[in-house]
């Protein structure tokens, strides 16, 4: 028997993953701004190729750069639902929109990809960002600076 095509339901399209290239690679400020663990499941390596991570001016985090021979290792996460996206939105700030941006995932499929990029007044030192270099001088102060700031996030 043929279910009646009124009869089903109207679902939304998945959102894409995201793609993670900075701070939020690290698993205590992703639960952190999430407010809750992420399984290992729905975080995968990827890279994302035509670009560069760079260092903001002024500032102990990264951007991405249009560089046409760039490499970003970084996450794809999975499964994000709007709580998160909201939650994401309001830690990356007026600094930052989503784009929409072609990854290839650990096993070799090119996926598209929501990237946090940054707007074009945002000015990139020349500095390399990497991640056990952030962990190391500057992880502790910005977990606190987290905190603070995710407390303030209201549904």
């Amino acid at each position: 028997m043929a279910i009646p095509e009124r009869a089903l339901p109207i679902l939304p399209p998945p959102s894409p993953p995201m793609f993670f290239f900075g701070t939020l690679m690290d698993e205590d400020v992703l639960t952190t701004v999430l407010g809750h663990p992420v399984t290992p499941q729905a975080l995968e390596p990827a890279r994302l190729s035509g670009w560069r991570r760079l260092t903001i001016a002024g500032r102990t985090y990264p951007m991405l750069v249009p560089h046409a021979t760039g490499t970003v290792d970084g996450l794809l996460a999975h499964g994000l639902d709007e709580r998160d996206r909201s939650r994401l939105d309001f830690y990356e700030g007026p600094e930052y929109r989503v784009g929409l941006l072609p990854v290839r995932a650990a096993d070799g499929e090119d996926v598209t990809a929501e990237v946090y990029l940054c707007l074009n007044d945002v000015i990139a030192n020349r500095n390399e960002w990497r991640l056990g270099t952030w962990r190391l001088r500057h992880k502790r102060a910005a977990l606190a600076r987290i905190r603070a700031l995710m407390a303030g996030w209201r549904d």
